[in-house]
């Protein structure tokens, strides 16, 4: 594009604009995402400890969240490195899959507190374990979802190209073809 003379300058002052300020909503966005997947593993071990009193108060629950979790997360390291992704770009993906559950999560809360659903679950005396079993359930969907895989459109293989090199002969008459 920058070497089409057809352009003004005014277009492509225009294009550059409006490519930086995709890339910085873009960054931003993960930005985002990564510090909601942040509030979420903080939240999680607040909803494990949430007594302080260490491994003491922890529920079977609590522990099997918690052995489930670093299984998923050992999942995660193997698929990643098997897969070719850097540190970055696995715990990228690790804490994007967090922030957009937690994200879907508080979206699905916003919507069911106004009308009045959520209040239903708190008179049933759901809210208060469902709502921690849930929690954890997603934190462990998201753990799954969010490992690493092989690229949607894998890199085809290159071509084997011939060698220009021709190999030496062993026959004593370098310009004569050596037969069988």
């Amino acid at each position: 594009m920058r070497d089409n003379p057809k352009l003004s300058v005014f277009t492509r002052v225009d294009t550059g604009l409006a490519r930086f300020a995709c890339g910085l909503l873009e960054g931003l966005k993960h930005l985002a995402l990564w510090m909601l997947g942040l509030i979420a593993i903080d939240e999680y071990f607040t909803l494990i400890f949430e007594y302080g009193e260490g491994l003491a108060d922890m529920a079977l629950l609590e522990w099997a969240f918690l052995l489930l979790a670093l299984s998923l997360t050992w999942r995660h390291c193997h698929y990643a490195r098997h897969f070719g992704y850097g540190f970055w770009r696995g715990l990228g993906r690790w804490l994007t899959a967090q922030g957009i559950l937690l994200a879907v999560g508080m979206i699905v809360l916003a919507t069911l507190e106004p009308s009045g659903s959520a209040k239903a679950l708190d008179s049933l005396k759901l809210a208060n374990k469902s709502g921690e079993i849930l929690s954890f359930a997603f934190a462990l969907l998201a753990l799954y979802l969010g490992a690493p895989t092989q690229p949607r459109i894998a890199e085809q293989p290159k071509p084997v190209t011939e060698n220009a090199r021709q190999e030496p002969s062993t026959s004593p008459a370098p310009d004569k073809a050596v037969s069988p």
